[in-house]
């Protein structure tokens, strides 16, 4: 259903866009992977609010989002609070929703101003995913082989990218239709607190004539107000 479908991103309350950025400066010493991102994973423990962009590159089953862009909190209730806009392919359709999660209530504004609403899924609100031990943290304290690929430049945010993998149980509670382990990587900012910025992951094909599916989430404004 479309409106689940935007709830799902939505809840991620995080973002992506193209995917990977240049080649990075590797020249080093570099930090250690698993350093780097247990340390991004500790200070996302203590993560209530987020700006973010979400990109998807190809079709995921059960997730029709093309663009995500937005704010996120955990505070606001059961399943926190989130708005913001969504690109969505509906059918051979592009359609540009306003959405608005509040409550218990998912409110959805559709081009022509048709709006209408419907329960918010828990396991997708902004309070289940960006909570201490399920979510986008666990994306990260599930991640193996770790390694710290170089440094790069984000948004005048200098980062380092550490590649990485994730198994398929563990990214599906994130993003559905899933059936194999992925490949991702994270960036994570080179100054102190270690903050996650950015996460890029990509999805094997489900059958052999099909490509792979890129995602990518940009985060910013960490524990920042966002509310109107």
């Amino acid at each position: 259903m479309l409106c689940r479908r935007t709830a799902l991103v939505t809840a991620l309350a995080l973002g992506l866009l193209a995917g990977c950025a240049s080649s990075p400066d590797t020249t080093g010493p570099l930090p250690e992977g698993r350093g780097l991102v247990a340390a991004a994973a500790d200070r996302l423990a203590e993560l209530r609010s987020v700006r973010f962009t979400l990109g998807v590159s190809g079709t995921v089953p059960g997730m029709n989002i093309r663009n995500l862009e937005g704010a996120a909190s955990t505070e606001g209730g059961e399943f926190g609070w989130a708005s913001g806009t969504a690109d969505v392919q509906d059918g051979l359709e592009r359609v540009e929703y306003e959405f608005l999660l509040q409550g218990d209530t998912l409110y959805l504004t559709g081009n022509e101003g048709s709006r209408w609403e419907e329960p918010v899924p828990a396991r997708y609100a902004p309070a289940t995913v960006l909570a201490p031990e399920t979510g986008l943290r666990q994306l990260l304290t599930s991640a193996r082989e770790l390694e710290t690929e170089g440094r790069e430049e984000l948004e005048e945010v200098e980062a380092f990218r550490v590649n990485g993998a994730v198994s398929r149980e563990v990214v599906s509670e994130l993003v559905p239709g899933i059936q194999s382990d992925v490949d991702l990587k994270f960036w994570v900012t080179a100054e102190q607190p270690r903050d996650l910025v950015r996460v890029w992951m990509q999805i094997p094909p489900r059958k052999p004539n099909e490509g792979a599916v890129m995602l990518e989430l940009a985060l910013t404004e960490h524990n920042l107000p966002v509310r109107p």
